[in-house]
């Protein structure tokens, strides 16, 4: 498979010109025979935590429509953020739009401080196929959470998706967490961030695709670009297995003796 991860930088943080912006680069990345593009976190509207974010959800709700055609013409996937409305609440959502399928959708499950305020956090995790894969959707914050990649790549995830918006001043994080959840469960990861200052935030940018290994194959500098790589399937049973400079975590697990990851610390 190819993959497409997309930094965005100085488009505005409004749902039309997102709009504009990724209907662009949906033709970019066919025309580069992408099967699958990974966005931003809230790309669709921009990261901004503010009171017009029930806006923007009303308005992404009609825009989804036109980037779902989009897709279906096309002939490849897009994963992208974006604010969702869910009843009376507002999520801080991932579409999942495949060709000649329903569109499919989860909320952040692990809030980040400010987003508290305005999102009701998800209650799933997402795993599904997307472009003939078994993929996992881990959001930003959630990379800090060893257990979240590992219940995905346990329910059979070979590529994890991690649409972000990663402060400049977190970069440590970021570097470490990215091929920490990639290296542990011997799966592909792509990370998609946003760049440049918006909002107050200096985002870091080094949007990225890390391989089972653990070794980043591709990765953004502080520009809006798009990176590219070529997934291969086989080698991450091949270093899930232990060959190619993999271990076998996975074989070797003691579920018996994790009982406590599950518990509510106090």
């Amino acid at each position: 498979m190819r993959l497409a991860v997309v930094q965005v930088r100085d488009v505005p943080a409004e749902v039309p010109a997102r709009a504009a912006h990724c209907l662009a680069t949906l033709q970019a990345c066919a025309d580069a025979a992408a099967d699958l593009v990974l966005f931003p976190e809230l790309y669709l509207g921009g990261y901004v935590l503010d009171q017009r974010l029930t806006l923007k959800a009303e308005q992404a709700e009609p825009t989804l429509g036109r980037l779902q055609a989009a897709v279906d013409e096309l002939g490849l996937s897009a994963v992208l953020g974006l604010p969702l409305r869910h009843g009376d609440a507002l999520l801080n959502g991932v579409a999942v739009l495949c060709p000649g399928a329903p569109a499919r959708f989860s909320g952040k499950t692990h809030l980040f401080r400010g987003e508290q305020e305005w999102f009701a956090p998800g209650r799933d995790l997402w795993d599904g196929a997307i472009a003939g894969w078994p993929c996992g959707v881990v959001v930003c914050y959630e990379l800090g959470f060893p257990e979240v990649a590992r219940v995905l790549a346990l329910r059979g995830a070979r590529l994890l998706l991690a649409p972000a918006a990663f402060a400049a001043r977190r970069e440590h994080i970021w570097r470490a967490a990215t091929v920490a959840r990639a290296l542990e469960n011997s799966c592909y990861l792509a990370a998609a961030n946003h760049a440049g200052t918006g909002a107050g935030i200096e985002f870091l940018g080094e949007s990225r695709i890390v391989n089972p290994r653990g070794s980043v194959i591709a990765v953004a500098d502080a520009a809006h670009e798009v990176v590219f790589a070529d997934l291969d399937i086989a080698l991450v049973d091949e270093v899930r297995g232990g060959d190619g400079g993999g271990h076998t975590y996975f074989a070797d697990r003691r579920p018996e003796l994790y009982d406590e990851i599950s518990r509510r610390s106090e």
